[in-house]
């Protein structure tokens, strides 16, 4: 009988073993399938490679990236799928990882697509292990195309270099390229001139015929100066009518040349029509770099500046050259004038703010108002910051006067809840701020030791600075908006202004630009794109304003094109705060 039971046992234990096993193929061959059909159905391209990195294995999703078929990629090698630049340091990376001496690998490279044309894809790589565990010959690549991020990416790029009006490069990006010229003349020796342009009577022509016809002759100008110069010379719109070119290997004699033609093309070439009765004229500057001249990017911008005016001083439709014998006095003065005032501004508080209302586009009531910086000047005239902010920008005082416009602001909040007057405002924030700590904290501190309402605090910076960081940019608005303040995108449109990178940025209000309003009425464009942009931000929840409204014609079709808020000298230039917060409900258009 003993025998018999543990016969049985034996039995029982063998068939339960055949059985386990049995079990455990099917889960593994269950568990195979499902990779199977992960790795083929995945959204991303997927490939393995072995130890000669050819392909043994490759999905759909990298079939479509490629053009190749799944079967035709396999035997296909890297050399014959990556562009010639990335292959080698991709295989040196992977011999690198299978050897274990890296644990991963993410980066960029270009595949080759079957037609020939590169394909920007990130790739990410891990080695395979043996089921012991032992890391195998065989890597698998992921494979993502970013063709659609790489082309918004440049676009962003190309916004942030470039100046919206005239397609011509930027004063940021300009001086950039100087600079590397001037790097390169310490190094090989000096040579090249820069000319700084300015459109004679230009204030005039804007203050006669408005901001629309003033665009035109800006245009106008920038035309000429891109047709008569060559592809190696860098022109720039520096700001305002304002232009510089960069002549990278003239000499004087070629420098007047260049200045010359540039003078009597504007005088012939650009549309007198624009002004009425007088053609468009140009004064130009012109400094030549050599071993006298002191060689930096901002010393030679300025010398062609100061003799720039010096054309001016002679009747315009001219050029003058820099002399470092005349003009060495100037030079310096022209350095630290401006600075000085702007450092004893702050110091002295002879900053003061100017409050523009900003209405409701239907009732015409005022909401809220955006707080306006000026300077103040001799005999208790207001400066506007045209007149200073570059400079500000440019010697690093920039943040300093945002520290004060915060304070300042919260301050009157304060001043107008106590007198229950609540009321929104807007405040504007340069770019360099977005990442000063001591600011944020600022802000912070500020609105705890007023215990204003945060609400009522809008913080607004322009396109181009959301798109020369759109990570920083959208750190300082969460930041805010964690406060409970507002974060408002200033002068949407004026860069082009792409609406994908809206959905990267927390904002709560769009205000469009002045130039995309100012035409909207007469443009079919720019009423498409106001429009447009108007639906996106109503899709999104958020509040869409229109800025520099000149007129009721395009105040009409603002409202009726769903805008929410209005603002401009149709209804009321920036007035006083002791004005702008007296007791009022609503502003007659006019």
């Amino acid at each position: 009988m003993t025998l018999l039971l543990l016969l049985t046992t034996a039995v029982a234990i063998a068939a339960l073993g055949a059985t386990g096993r049995q079990l455990h193929r099917r889960a593994l061959q269950r568990a195979e399938a499902n990779l199977r059909t992960i790795f083929d159905t995945a959204p991303i391209g997927n490939a393995v490679l072995d130890a000669r990195d050819t392909v043994v294995e490759a999905n759909q999703a990298l079939a479509r990236i490629t053009g190749f078929t799944a079967l035709e990629l396999r035997g296909r090698t890297l050399d014959q799928l990556v562009h010639p630049e990335d292959a080698a340091p991709l295989r040196e990376a992977l011999g690198l990882l299978r050897n274990g001496e890296r644990g991963g690998l993410e980066t960029e490279i270009r595949c080759l697509h079957a037609s020939g044309h590169p394909v920007p894809a990130a790739v990410h790589a891990a080695a395979l292990r043996e089921p012991e565990g032992r890391r195998a010959p065989r890597v698998l690549l992921q494979v993502v195309d970013i063709t659609e991020r790489k082309r918004v990416e440049e676009h962003l790029q190309h916004m942030a270099d470039h100046d919206p009006l005239t397609g011509l490069l930027n004063r940021r990006r300009f001086e950039q390229e100087l600079e590397r010229h001037v790097a390169r003349a310490r190094r090989y020796g000096v040579e090249g001139a820069v000319l700084v342009i300015d459109v004679d009577r230009f204030k005039q022509v804007n203050d006669a015929y408005g901001h629309s016809t003033g665009d035109r002759v800006i245009t106008s100008v920038a035309r000429v100066l891109r047709r008569r110069l060559r592809t190696t010379d860098t022109v720039a719109r520096l700001g305002g009518d304002e232009f510089a070119v960069l002549l990278p290997k003239a000499d004087r004699r070629e420098a007047e040349i260049v200045a010359r033609r540039l003078v009597e093309a504007v005088r012939a070439q650009a549309e007198a029509a624009e002004t009425g009765r007088e053609g468009v004229t140009i004064s130009v500057g012109v400094a030549v770099l050599d071993e006298r001249a002191e060689l930096s990017a901002e010393a030679t911008v300025v010398d062609a500046d100061l003799a720039m005016y010096d054309a001016k001083d002679a009747g315009g439709d001219g050029w003058a050259f820099f002399s470092a014998e005349i003009h060495a006095h100037r030079r310096n003065r022209a350095r630290t004038t401006w600075r000085d005032r702007i450092v004893d501004a702050l110091a002295n508080d002879r900053f003061d703010l100017v409050a523009q209302p900003v209405l409701d586009a239907r009732t015409g009531a005022v909401v809220q108002h955006e707080l306006l910086l000026r300077m103040a000047g001799p005999s208790g005239t207001l400066i506007p910051p045209a007149a200073f902010l570059q400079i500000a920008e440019r010697d690093g005082l920039i943040v300093a006067i945002d520290h004060w416009v915060v304070r300042r602001a919260i301050a009157l909040l304060a001043e107008l809840e106590d007198r229950g007057a609540a009321t929104r405002v807007e405040v504007n924030i340069a770019g360099r701020s977005l990442a000063d700590a001591t600011l944020m904290a600022g802000i912070a501190a500020e609105l705890r030791a007023t215990g204003v309402d945060p609400g009522n605090l809008v913080f607004e910076i322009s396109e181009a600075s959301a798109v020369a960081d759109v990570q920083l940019a959208r750190a300082f608005a969460q930041h805010v908006q964690g406060l409970g303040c507002q974060f408002a995108i200033d002068d949407f449109g004026a860069g082009l202004g792409s609406l994908y990178y809206l959905k990267h940025l927390p904002f709560d209000v769009l205000k469009l630009d002045g130039e995309l309003v100012g035409n909207c009425a007469r443009n079919p464009t720019d009423r498409l794109l106001v429009e447009s942009a108007v639906r996106v931000v109503h899709g999104l929840g958020r509040t869409a304003v229109a800025e520099q409204v000149g007129d009721a014609e395009t105040h009409a079709l603002l409202v009726a094109l769903d805008v929410d808020l209005v603002q401009g000298h149709h209804f009321a230039m920036p007035q006083p705060l002791a004005t702008a917060f007296a007791p009022r409900t609503a502003l007659t258009a006019g």
